[in-house]
């Protein structure tokens, strides 16, 4: 009967150096001792542990991983990643509803920062000059933060071909269309480019698609809609994710009608 999985993991815990070791290759007992700094008694009881698994076999040349020690191994040095990921951004995930969707493949690679008091814009700054090279924006939002941006990104739309999809909450589109029916009119009327309105959002979500590249801002706000944090990805994982959540978001919305 093979071991209980805790064991497994508590084993490939204190063993991932010996592991890591050999994944560059099959090694001896004495290189072993010298390259991991420890006891031959030490070494000789890890690979007892590991040989229990089947996670390394003898070789001619030593010890080597089997199948089953690389995949482990691997795996293992995921999980690990992904745990430290998720630890980075916990404060700003305590900001997010517990029921929000979320995914550890957005967390894998992303860059997380928390608005300083003298600063307080920057991340949206940051956003907001993404837009000036962007060939498509799709995104959600709450507030009108910095209207320059709503600006530029009309004058985008109309004047340089940027698509825009945006879903706006109820309050924020009733704000629009009351005061800047115009560029409203201007952005549901453009091509490709649509808006529309839902009653809430769990956070903010912006992709902006690049020449070369896309980036993805994820904002978390508090219970005054005030930024709280922001997690920034590129990777084309958290592209995927991203694109799911949106596309059940714009599906849940309505299409923005201007007024006359």
């Amino acid at each position: 009967m093979y071991p209980p999985t805790a064991d497994v993991v508590e084993t490939v815990s204190r063993r991932r150096a010996l592991l890591e070791a050999l994944a560059a290759g099959p090694q001896r007992k004495r290189d072993l001792v010298e390259q991991l700094a420890c006891s031959r008694s030490t070494i000789d009881r890890a690979i007892r542990e590991l040989e229990r698994f089947e996670f390394i076999e003898r070789a001619e040349s030593g010890y080597r991983l089997t199948a089953a020690g690389r995949l482990v191994l691997e795996e293992f040095s995921r999980t690990t990643e992904t745990f430290a990921a998720i630890g980075e951004a916990s404060q700003v995930l305590a900001a997010i509803p517990r029921e929000a969707p979320m995914s550890p493949d957005f967390l894998d690679g992303a860059t997380v920062s928390e608005p300083k008091p003298h600063a307080p814009n920057a991340p949206l700054q940051e956003l907001a000059m993404s837009f000036e090279t962007a060939t498509r924006v799709r995104g959600s939002s709450s507030a009108e933060r910095i209207p320059e941006t709503r600006a530029r990104l009309h004058q985008r739309t109309i004047e340089d071909d940027l698509t825009a999809e945006l879903i706006l909450t109820t309050d924020l589109a009733e704000f629009l269309l009351s005061e800047y029916p115009e560029q409203v009119s201007g952005v549901v009327s453009e091509g490709d480019s649509a808006m529309y309105e839902i009653d809430s959002i769990p956070y903010e979500l912006t992709i902006v698609e690049q020449p070369d590249d896309c980036q993805i801002f994820l904002f978390a706000l508090n219970d005054r809609a005030e930024i709280e944090g922001v997690i920034k990805n590129d990777t084309q994982a958290a592209l995927e994710w991203a694109e799911s959540v949106f596309d059940e978001l714009r599906a849940a919305a309505s299409p923005l009608v201007a007024r006359e």
